[in-house]
Parts: C-alpha cells; sequence; structure tokens
C-alpha cells in the first residue's frame, strides 16, 4: 500500500506527460527530486558537481541535465538519475511534476520531477567524471524556512548551507518551487482519518 504523504503528492503535481512545454528557443533540461525513506525520515539526494566543469562548477544540484532529441522530460530525467547517482530508472516511481523554471543566465528550461524510491538505499553511486559526490538532505529540513538565509550579496539570494555544501541559484528556486505541494501533502498527511459515517 502506498505511503499516503505520496498519494497526496500524486494529486497535487501534474502527471509526467502533460506538465507543459519548455521555453521557445531555450537549452531544454528536466532534474528529479527524488524522495526516499532514510533512518524513518523523508530525504532527498543532491549532486556536488566538480569544480573544473563548465556549466555550474562545484555546484549542488539535483541530479538532472539535457533533454537530448526524440527522449521526452521524463527519459532524460530517468536517465541523469541512473548516470549521476547510479539509480536504475525502473526503480524511479514518478509522483509528477513541478512548473518548469527558465534561467536567463544559462538559456536552460528545467523542468523539475518529483519520484519516490521505494527501495532502501546503501548509498548511491555518483559519476566521478561530473561529480564529487551526492549530499543527502532530510526533507524537513529543506522545507524549513529559517534554515535557508538570505545572503549579504547585493543580488539577496537564499541559500541552504548542509554539510561544508551549499544550495543556492537555480537549485533553490526548484525547491523553492515544490515547496508549497510538499508541505500540503505532508499537512493533508498528518490530518486523522475521519471517522466512517454510520448507515
Amino acid at each position: 500500500m502506498k505511503d499516503r504523504f505520496l498519494v497526496h503528492l500524486e494529486r497535487l503535481f501534474k502527471p509526467i506527460d502533460a506538465w507543459g512545454e519548455f521555453r521557445k528557443g531555450a537549452r531544454r533540461a528536466a532534474v528529479t527530486f527524488v524522495l526516499y525513506r532514510q533512518a524513518d525520515r523523508w530525504t532527498v539526494p543532491f549532486v556536488r558537481r566538480r569544480a573544473d566543469l563548465r556549466d555550474h562548477p562545484g555546484q549542488v544540484a539535483l541530479p538532472g541535465g539535457g533533454v537530448e532529441e526524440g527522449e521526452s522530460a521524463w527519459e532524460a530525467a530517468q536517465r541523469e538519475v541512473a548516470e549521476e547517482i547510479g539509480v536504475p530508472g525502473g526503480r524511479l516511481v514518478p509522483l509528477g511534476a513541478g512548473d518548469p523554471i527558465y534561467a536567463a543566465v544559462t538559456n536552460f528550461s528545467v523542468v523539475p520531477f518529483v519520484a519516490h524510491l521505494p527501495d532502501p538505499v546503501e548509498s548511491f553511486v555518483h559519476d566521478v567524471a561530473e561529480l564529487e559526490g551526492v549530499l543527502t538532505i532530510p526533507l524537513d529540513r529543506l522545507l524549513d524556512d529559517s534554515a535557508w538565509v538570505e545572503s549579504d550579496d547585493p543580488r539577496r539570494f537564499r541559500y541552504l548551507a548542509h554539510e561544508g555544501s551549499t544550495v543556492w541559484g537555480l537549485t533553490e528556486r526548484i525547491v523553492h518551487g515544490l515547496a508549497p505541494r510538499l508541505r500540503q501533502a505532508l499537512a493533508e498527511d498528518q490530518k486523522p482519518d475521519l471517522p466512517a459515517v454510520q448507515e
């Protein structure tokens, strides 16, 4: 039987094949917000990109990347999760898609998917060619507004410091965009079941 939280999430997010479309003329990309249970807490894996990469060096990101010709956004998202953190596509259970986000600086149009990894995770296997490692962050920390700090930088961006790494930029925008529906699903999950109506 599927966890009630996951059932609520499926109702709140758009279907994976009907999420919308990429911005015209933009580079197409997809990422996945993977939920799994670790020590009885919902947890999300992020990747730490290598410092010597051309695109987004050293940044913390959700597993994801470009959508190739002939593949759907969800197919690309699954492929990237397999390549970057070693989770075969068939193991992910898709829950839905959030609103696409446009990054003007890099001209990327990104659709974020939400998926569940039901099997226990001993450790993720990251792609050493692109990544320094995998960073796992509990969902309750990601949804805790007090954990996010506003920078002193003139751009006033928000960031989350976790285990020596920083979540910010496009990844912060994606998490921030998904957060209201994630919070709503958690709130629905915590409501007590209504008693059955007596005939």
